[in-house]
């Protein structure tokens, strides 16, 4: 999997102008070739007078309600506008998403200067569809603060429109790293034959990082800004023929990754096991993926056991990141190791996507 770095700097705020429409009559009064008779005239004002109340109640209206994107140009809500998306595991009943595996044709992630700054991921497949979670609170959301994983289905021709869009920004013909002021960051891949290309930019790489990035050159830059641009829900620039079923709806993982760590550095994922509840352990030490010891690969049914297992133990949940993911942070009964050190275990929950990996670090960025 792409090294998806962890971003933890706050962004500059936003500032929003406080914009006021203000309606001016324009031109001259037109002629009236006689007066209306006064009970006409009163009639008239009644009916005036009822528009603009109407008109002021809606728009008091309107500056207390978020503004939907129409449906030329926007994902397709649903009409009682009740969430759609989940954190955690889903609810029982709930159908995966099938096919359970696909190709990945896309993927962008990152904080878009046209988007207000807000953090986008969506991951497009060959098989036409996309899954996606953005930050801020939508009707459709799981939350006041994330969308949760969300899953729409492009057409085939939508699937090539898209990556062809990204393509002609001319960046894609290797992999790149650029620094350029005029874009937060972000980190596009992009299928080319039978390999992703991916190019990564930031305006103020750090750490380690840094060390792998070069300056854009002008064109380079230019090209980023077009390429930032895109980095928003694409329904906000594909036509909407380009749309299988643009309606929104949860995506459903078949599997979850758990991984569990000590928060003090160099303690193994053996010393974590031996903390835990014995069933968890069990489970785990028999699903353990072997890419990464520290996670485990488990289908939805064993995850909801190893939840009702360390909830019944008492463990608790990790409240940092409960707006974006399952997880779980305590202070074992006996030390992780000798010494004094920071005897905390966490343990998180993150979805299997159809390519075969997952998020290392939802809340991250």
């Amino acid at each position: 999997m792409p090294d998806l770095r962890e971003r933890f700097r706050a962004l500059d705020d936003l500032e929003v102008p406080d914009v006021m429409t203000q309606a001016r009559l324009i031109g001259p009064r037109p002629p009236q070739l006689e007066p209306p008779p006064t009970t006409r005239r009163i009639g008239a004002l009644v009916l005036v007078a009822a528009i603009a109340i109407v008109a002021v109640v809606l728009g008091a209206r309107a500056l207390r309600q978020p503004v939907s994107v129409p449906a030329t140009t926007g994902p397709d809500v649903a009409p009682d506008r009740e969430r759609v998306g989940f954190i955690g595991l889903p609810p029982e009943g709930a159908t995966p998403s099938t096919p359970s595996t696909g190709e990945l044709v896309v993927s962008l992630y990152g904080r878009s200067t046209t988007d207000g700054g807000l953090r986008f991921r969506a991951w497009v497949y060959a098989d036409g569809r996309i899954v996606w979670d953005k930050e801020g609170d939508y009707p459709y959301g799981a939350n006041g603060s994330t969308t949760g994983y969300l899953e729409q289905r492009l057409t085939a021709e939508g699937v090539e429109l898209l990556r062809s869009e990204i393509v002609e920004t001319g960046l894609f013909d290797r992999d790149r790293a650029l620094r350029s002021e005029g874009v937060i960051w972000g980190l596009a891949q992009v299928r080319l034959g039978d390999r992703l290309v991916e190019v990564d930019w930031d305006q103020d790489p750090r750490g380690e990082t840094r060390l792998h990035f070069t300056d854009a050159t002008p064109e380079q830059a230019i090209a980023l800004e077009r390429l930032d641009a895109l980095l928003t829900h694409p329904a906000s620039w594909l036509p909407r023929s380009a749309w299988e079923d643009q309606q929104i709806r949860a995506y459903v993982p078949s599997r979850f990754a758990v991984c569990y760590s000590a928060a003090h550095g160099g303690i193994g994922s053996s010393a974590v096991l031996r903390v835990l509840p014995d069933g968890a352990a069990n489970l785990l030490r028999a699903t353990a993926d072997g890419s990464d010891a520290s996670c485990s690969d488990v289908a939805i049914e064993e995850a909801r056991t190893l939840v009702e297992i360390l909830d019944d133990a008492g463990l608790e949940r990790d409240e940092r990141s409960a707006h974006i993911r399952l997880g779980y942070s305590f202070e074992p009964s006996v030390p992780l190791a000798p010494g004094p050190i920071e005897n905390t275990v966490d343990i998180f929950f993150e979805p299997y996507l159809p390519h075969g990996e997952f998020v290392e670090c939802s809340p991250c960025g």
